[in-house]
């Protein structure tokens, strides 16, 4: 090997070196330095803060859970997308208390200010505590969820807290599809009581959540030349479009009955069709299937003077305003601007399925839960989240969620028929189960008597209409015939996902004191 060969090896090795001191000294510092011995889960939390976690990026603290088990003589599994399991015995004069999981995911979304110089592959977070607020400087918390972990963490290492067997859940790859959670092998576990730290409303009890399928449904269609038209001399190409609703997350919003712009431009199209000599020569709309579209956008050859056609707008933009007036429909606008001529447009007979498919596709609430009387809580609801054009096609795209099975089986069922009945192809992915109520819980009125006790007020008990791990593994121990016992819950955390998050100190506190009670009440 060269001289010159050997002082590059040496030149990366030091710093390989220097990389490990810096990274193990920021650590330290930011352990040490943010939060008194007191707190526990803080330190850990901290900790958890220094080592990097993004979702697809686990593994070093992943393998950190693995060294922390095994330093402590805890047995401990990882298996091979690094989910963890890690277990303890009950404490003296609880070894044969009923055993518990907590449960909680590793990964953390993050994202930064323009201005934040921080490679989340190797840089720790730089925490900041300010008054009530702990954030992290310039990018996201990740207090979504290693908040729960830090929990666990305390839990384990502990010495003097008492504390039934306990089965310490941690899940990868739960904010980009719950893929930790889908492959885990929940044989492993052998717990009745399943804990999920996962919720970020302090005092709010979560007993169930809903489940989801989405849905693309394939219209074919054809197109004719321009030039075939009869009126081709008189047409002018103009773009019609809806805009100015709020959207929002398609489940945990749907209860606010918000305009879907997609709605509302089939039914503007249907009526220019019509009135008017109209062809549609494209149609576009929403952005996300999890998001309630508040936008769309569709290019017409009409045969119109644009007075008329900005009359006709003009005068649905007012009984849209009038249905949504008690929801987001101030801000709505139909506008009318001009567009590329094309030399194609849909076949009338395209037109029209595209437009009965769009004005009979479900869409909203479908059903309302009835079994959770503390809230007012959607069970079924589709969101037509996007339209979007391809070659010889157009597609819908759906986000169906319901926290009943069968429901949720029969709204899917609907847009088959739908299909079937303008000639489209419905296809089904991305499913996953519901989580349904209990109302034979043990947990939930354990955790409403402990928070009634310690903080004199009572908690509130609710469902959720989005997705949680917690759907996935009860349908995992039900496959099992695993009786299972559900309850989430966790301290006060805003603006997850974003740089804005923040975790409450005296929230966490007060849920940490919380869990402690709880699970000293087992028996």
């Amino acid at each position: 090997m060269h001289i010159s060969s050997i002082n590059t090896i040496l030149t990366y090795f030091q710093g390989f070196l220097f990389f490990l001191h810096r990274y193990k000294s920021s650590q330290e510092r930011l352990v040490k330095s943010t939060f008194s011995p007191d707190k526990a889960y803080l330190q850990w939390f901290a900790t958890i803060c220094s080592i990097p976690h993004e979702s697809g990026n686990e593994r070093r603290l992943s393998d950190f859970l693995v060294d922390f088990a095994r330093e402590r003589g805890l047995s401990v599994v990882q298996d091979n997308i690094g989910n963890i399991v890690i277990r303890k015995a009950g404490t003296v004069g609880m070894e044969k208390a009923p055993a518990v999981i907590l449960q909680g995911h590793m990964d953390m979304v993050c994202v930064k200010n323009e201005d934040c110089d921080i490679n989340f592959a190797t840089d720790p977070l730089k925490l900041v505590a300010d008054g009530d607020r702990l954030y992290a400087d310039g990018t996201s918390l990740g207090a979504d969820n290693g908040i729960a972990l830090a929990y666990s963490l305390a839990l384990l290492d502990s010495s003097d807290i008492p504390h039934p067997p306990l089965e310490v859940v941690v899940t990868v790859d739960e904010e980009v599809g719950m893929g930790g959670a889908s492959a885990f092998d929940a044989s492993l576990l052998s717990a009745s009581l399943f804990i999920n730290m996962d919720s970020e409303e302090e005092g709010v009890f979560c007993v169930s959540c809903a489940g989801g399928r989405r849905s693309q449904m394939h219209i074919p269609t054809e197109t004719q030349k321009t030039t075939s038209l009869s009126d081709k001399e008189k047409l002018s190409f103009r773009r019609v479009t809806v805009s100015g609703l709020v959207g929002g997350h398609s489940g945990l919003e749907i209860i606010k009955e918000r305009g879907n712009s997609n709605k509302l431009l089939a039914r503007v199209l249907d009526a220019l069709l019509k009135k008017f000599s109209c062809h549609i020569v494209s149609l576009h709309g929403g952005i996300a299937a999890n998001a309630i579209p508040k936008e769309s956008t569709a290019v017409i050859a009409i045969c119109a003077d644009d007075r008329d056609i900005a009359g006709e707008l003009k005068h649905w933009e007012k009984i849209f305003r009038h249905e949504l007036r008690g929801s987001d429909g101030a801000g709505l606008t139909l506008s009318l601007s001009e567009a590329e001529q094309s030399e194609t447009v849909l076949t009338p007979d395209s037109s029209s399925r595209v437009l009965s498919a769009a004005l009979l596709i479900p869409d909203g609430i479908a059903s309302m839960d009835l079994t959770i009387t503390s809230q007012r809580l959607v069970e079924s609801s589709n969101n037509f989240a996007m339209i979007r054009m391809g070659d010889g096609e157009i597609v819908f795209h759906c986000q169906t969620r319901s926290s009943s099975s069968s429901r949720k089986e029969a709204l899917c069922r609907q847009i088959e028929i739908l299909g079937t009945l303008t000639g489209a192809r419905v296809d089904h992915y991305g499913d996953y189960p519901a989580w349904e109520y209990n109302p034979d819980s043990r947990l939930q009125p354990l955790f409403e008597k402990a928070y009634r006790d310690l903080f004199q007020k009572n908690a509130r008990v609710e469902g959720i209409h989005a997705g949680l791990e917690c759907g996935l593994f009860a349908e995992k121990f039900r496959k099992l015939g695993h009786p299972m016992d559900f309850l989430s819950f966790g301290p006060e955390v805003t603006g997850a996902h974003s740089t804005r998050e923040s975790l409450s100190l005296s929230s966490a506190e007060r849920t940490w004191n919380l869990l402690l009670e709880v699970l000293r009440r087992i028996k």
